[in-house]
């Protein structure tokens, strides 16, 4: 038995309804700009592979769920800033109309199935995930301080009501 038989949704692909994930993203900006996986994910710092990994991070950041400082990981390594500061560009770019940005932008929606970019990042993509551990660290201190203010309040002078 496949997972994908178990869960159909793991077996869609980008265009066919399914999730798209930043490696799908990184696979479609290296096809559709002649430029290598490899390439993209490197330090390397010519205008060409900077202007296309910027679209290709800009894309990822708005159709995935992924938080900015995985989105800068999976891209070659960087910083949740350069994300943040490559997406900017490209948008600013692609407004613009300038240079290659408008044209691998366009053929990467086209080539991923997806008619037109949301105007901001999933509202999910706001929530960090939080595993059982950071909850339970997390009760553990507001009963802490829970239990600070009531010594503090009990030893206040007054009428307790």
């Amino acid at each position: 038995m496949l997972a994908a038989d178990v869960c159909p949704a793991l077996d869609r692909r980008p265009g066919q309804g399914g999730l798209i994930l930043v490696r799908d993203i990184i696979r479609a900006t290296a096809g559709v700009s002649d430029l290598s996986i490899q390439q993209l994910l490197s330090p390397d710092k010519t205008k060409r592979t900077v202007r296309v990994r910027q679209v290709g991070i800009l894309v990822s950041s708005r159709l995935t769920t992924n938080s900015w400082p995985d989105i800068g990981q999976r891209w070659g390594g960087r910083d949740h800033t350069t994300a943040l500061h490559s997406a900017r560009r490209a948008q600013e770019r692609i407004a613009a109309e300038c240079d290659i940005a408008l044209p691998v932008f366009l053929d990467l929606l086209a080539d991923l199935g997806v008619a037109e970019l949301p105007a901001e990042r999933p509202e999910s993509a706001h929530v960090r995930p939080v595993g059982r551990a950071a909850l339970e660290l997390e009760i553990r201190t507001l009963e802490f301080r829970l239990a600070h203010a009531r010594a503090r309040l009990a030893a206040l002078p007054g009428d307790p009501q």
